[in-house]
């Protein structure tokens, strides 16, 4: 069986599976309500860690390590989510829901282990499996909260779907409508029954190479496979030092000084 499908919950534990659906569903109930999330994901991540009274700041911008996808910090009673800006964006959705899956558990399950460790997102994980037990879940909540069933209906039927000999091109929809990476959109129409495991095995063995071809060939899903290594996002910091400025709050010398550090920062990160 592809390690993709070994490896997912659905497939190891149906019944934990079953909970983080349950959870998804609470989760959208408070948090986003009908909404295709995409790229919101941000936002929401943003709105939910702050609504519980946590200072929250997001990073977001390119690493040379393209090994790393996103991480999840605690310092000093405030939160910093990075995401690796030198990804295709979808996976950079991807990698923004599955560490939510991981704050979730430390807010909602007073779960210590992001404090005392962080939670830290490999390229593997997303690329081939999971094979840690909370990651498969976190994938799985991932994968769920961005292309929710109600949602995969009421799709299917707006662009008349049909999964019958699902091909390449089935996918590109998916990924197109949800901005969802290839393996995570299989997966989800599996988990759906919308295909059968031996399809599921074909579609999951496609090149990767074929798959960038047809997105280049009909540009479905294009948008969501751009690199966007040029995004630098600090958190607030940029607003604070604004703040600072207008409300005279630190010395000039100060803020000189910040503001060269800064853009010499974003200099080098620009010429990776």
């Amino acid at each position: 069986m592809c390690k993709v499908l070994e490896n997912s919950l659905f497939v190891k534990d149906k019944k934990k599976y079953k909970v983080i659906t349950e959870c998804v569903t609470r989760f959208n109930s408070l948090y986003n309500k009908n909404n295709i999330i995409r790229d919101d994901i941000f936002n929401i991540l943003e709105n939910y860690v702050t609504r519980h009274d946590m200072p929250f700041s997001l990073l977001r911008y390119p690493i040379e390590d393209n090994e790393l996808c996103a991480c999840t910090f605690i310092r000093k009673g405030c939160m910093f989510v990075m995401v690796n800006s030198d990804l295709p964006l979808s996976k950079q959705i991807f990698a923004a829901a599955h560490e939510l899956y991981h704050i979730y558990c430390y807010l909602e399950e007073n779960d210590p282990v992001l404090l005392q460790t962080g939670s830290i997102l490999e390229s593997n994980v997303l690329d081939d499996a999971a094979k840690e037990v909370e990651d498969m879940e976190a994938n799985a909540f991932a994968a769920l909260l961005l292309a929710p069933k109600e949602r995969l209906e009421e799709q299917t039927d707006v662009y008349n779907l049909s999964y019958k000999d699902a091909s390449v091109q089935t996918i590109l929809r998916i990924m197109e409508i949800f901005a969802i990476p290839y393996k995570a959109a299989v997966l989800r129409l599996f988990e759906e029954d919308k295909i059968d495991i031996k399809t599921a095995r074909r579609l999951l063995q496609v090149d990767e190479s074929e798959i960038n071809k047809q997105i280049d060939l009909t540009g479905k899903a294009a948008r969501w496979q751009a690199v966007t290594k040029n995004l630098i996002r600090f958190g607030n910091l940029s607003e604070q030092m604004y703040d600072a400025e207008r409300m005279e709050s630190v010395r000039q010398e100060r803020l000189e000084s910040d503001t060269a550090r800064l853009s010499e920062l974003i200099r080098r990160l620009n010429k990776q």
